[in-house]
């Protein structure tokens, strides 16, 4: 198990920087992060290239008779750019410490913002 911090996290908007959806606006459904695929959604209209997968009959329980299923695309993380919550725009992240009261104790904590408008990044 890794405790990688990753510069994208699960319901982040996204763009697609390279492969067949390329420019395309995405959102993240789940993160692996031993092989640091994410499978997406596209979002705003726009359709993401599915991958089409060969079933054998009684391979798959949901899919007992067999075929060509279509699922949702996984691309490599770094193939990703977070999508600044301000303008929309593709932009990098930086994270830096903020001070929080939990339970009235103070915290510090670690916090992503965009290197665009400086604006934090919340889940």
């Amino acid at each position: 198990m890794t405790n990688k911090k990753l510069h994208i996290q699960v319901g982040d908007s996204v763009f697609v920087t390279t492969g067949v959806s390329k420019g395309k606006k995405a959102e993240v459904i789940s993160i692996n992060k031993k092989t640091s695929r994410v499978t997406i959604r596209g979002i705003e209209g726009d359709t993401l290239h599915p991958i089409k997968k060969h079933v054998k009959p009684n391979a798959d329980k949901n899919f007992p008779e067999g075929g060509i299923i279509e699922k949702d695309p996984t691309i490599h993380i770094s193939n990703l750019m977070l999508l600044d919550p301000k303008s929309g725009e593709p932009t990098k992240i930086g994270r830096k410490r903020k001070e929080v009261e939990i339970k009235g104790k103070k915290k510090t904590v670690s916090v992503r913002f965009s290197k665009k408008s400086q604006e934090e990044i919340s889940k």
